[in-house]
């Protein structure tokens, strides 16, 4: 019986000890002030089995990013995310093959890189907009 007191009292000190061991700081920081907008007029056409996404970007990029933007396509098939694909240079369309026989949602972020001038130390250089939603049914 005292045996088993005596390791509850230790794994307790244990965690006590391990409750504190972060920084609370990095954790709470919100003051990042880099955002991106989300693309505008999200749309698709559909031949066959190939879907052409086609898309907008906002006017409104701050300076703070170095251009040309890319976009980042999620493909999401039968609710089962299956890969991300990539749009250099500020490309505002991307054809992709699909299954007629499955339904798909895709997603679609700007990403964009913080120039260096702009960047924060101890945050990323890497900003993502809001995702933009298509489903295909």
């Amino acid at each position: 019986m005292v045996m088993k007191i005596e390791k509850l009292i230790i794994a307790a000190l244990i965690l006590i000890l391990f409750t504190g061991c972060y920084d609370r700081d990095i954790i709470d920081r919100k003051d990042f002030n880099h955002s991106l907008p989300k693309v505008e007029n999200l749309s698709y056409t559909r031949q066959g089995n190939v879907i052409t996404l086609s898309w907008q970007i906002p006017a409104n990029i701050s300076d703070d990013f170095n251009r040309p933007l890319e976009a980042s396509i999620q493909v999401v098939e039968n609710d089962i995310y299956r890969q991300k694909i990539s749009v250099l240079n500020e490309v505002k369309s991307a054809s992709i093959t699909i299954n007629p026989a499955k339904e798909y949602r895709f997603i679609v972020k700007l990403l964009g890189f913080l120039t260096a001038e702009a960047k924060e130390e101890g945050f990323t250089n890497r900003v993502f907009s809001e995702g933009a939603i298509i489903e295909i049914k």
